[in-house]
């Protein structure tokens, strides 16, 4: 039968299961709420990195993101991992997924330009669509690569404005590390998809593991003229919150409703919505250009998910 939902797939027997307040909210809607907070996260992990070490930052927000989705999860009365699988599953989504990757655009920003490190971390779809036919034996549709291409052109479109300043070497590994690390932990996902677990549960333990992940890669930071201005608390609650906790949260049930070249189109649209984004918040220019490359990245979004509804029309 069709379906005006191009990422649900849901069969009887998941239609007759009892199911959670997340799995709940159209795919459609998890989408658009992971694109905007990813994309919001552009611009608030500017103003938190004035005022204090962005690995520092993400461990913060890791650690208490994920203390606060097990609290809520255990006082709805989720049950814990408990088999050898699932804490095989959240280690590995942990380490690559919200560790690796999180550190690795992070010190990319560091040593490239921020329309460069925008680059890198769109090239997530097209490694996971590299990686998901060998490792999840998906198939890839000429469609598919062909909305994926035209995505990371209207992107690269959009981020090239920022390229410019001093581009050092170390800056394009850790950028390919991050694109890469979180190509994996989105296969991981699927590899692992948990269905016993709560999505509370699965993202709060996978913050947790992920906190420590970066809190080792943090240490050398120099935090000794930190301070914590009004518009750092405001941008630390809302990372931490909203566009790490839930955008998270929302990102794994979306997974396991989707192909995971599919779900990897979201960031093309974060990229679209950073940069009206940081127009709207910060000031920044907004050209015709920028407004032609956001159009074109929708368009490939928009390709890579009529695929979907076309296989299932």
């Amino acid at each position: 039968m069709a379906t005006t939902d191009s990422f649900t797939d849901e069969t009887a027997a998941t239609r007759n299961v009892t199911r959670t307040p997340v799995q709940r909210i159209p795919a459609v809607v998890l989408f658009v709420f992971v694109a905007t907070c990813w994309g919001m996260n552009s611009v608030t992990m500017r103003v938190t990195g004035r005022t204090v070490p962005p690995l520092t930052v993400a461990t913060a927000r890791a650690l208490i993101g994920g203390s606060v989705l097990l609290f809520v999860a255990r006082q709805a009365g989720a049950d814990w991992p408990r088999k050898r699988d699932e804490w095989i599953g959240l280690a590995w989504i942990a380490f690559l997924m919200t560790g690796l990757s999180t550190a690795g655009l992070f010190l990319a920003a560091k040593n490239a330009p921020a329309g460069l490190v925008s680059i890198f971390s769109n090239l997530m779809p097209l490694f996971t669509a590299m990686l998901a036919p060998v490792l999840l034996n998906e198939k890839i549709s000429r469609r598919v690569v062909v909305g994926l291409i035209v995505g990371l052109a209207g992107t690269v479109i959009v981020a090239w404005r920022a390229i410019h300043g001093e581009i050092k070497p170390l800056g394009v590994v850790f950028g390919l590390i991050g694109a890469g690390t979180a190509a994996l932990g989105s296969i991981m996902y699927k590899r692992f998809p948990l269905p016993r677990l709560d999505r509370l549960m699965v993202v709060g333990v996978q913050l947790l593991m992920s906190s420590v992940v970066l809190g080792v890669l943090a240490t050398p930071e120099n935090r000794s003229h930190m301070t914590f201005p009004w518009q750092f608390s405001l941008s630390f609650v809302y990372l931490t919150f909203i566009g790490l906790a839930m955008s998270f949260v929302f990102w794994s049930e979306l997974l396991s409703r989707s192909s995971s070249m599919q779900s990897s189109a979201v960031s093309y649209m974060a990229t679209v919505v950073g940069v009206v984004a940081g127009a709207v918040l910060l000031g920044e220019r907004l050209s015709a250009m920028v407004l032609v490359g956001g159009v074109v990245a929708i368009v490939g979004v928009a390709i890579v998910q009529l695929d979907q509804l076309h296989k299932k029309s």
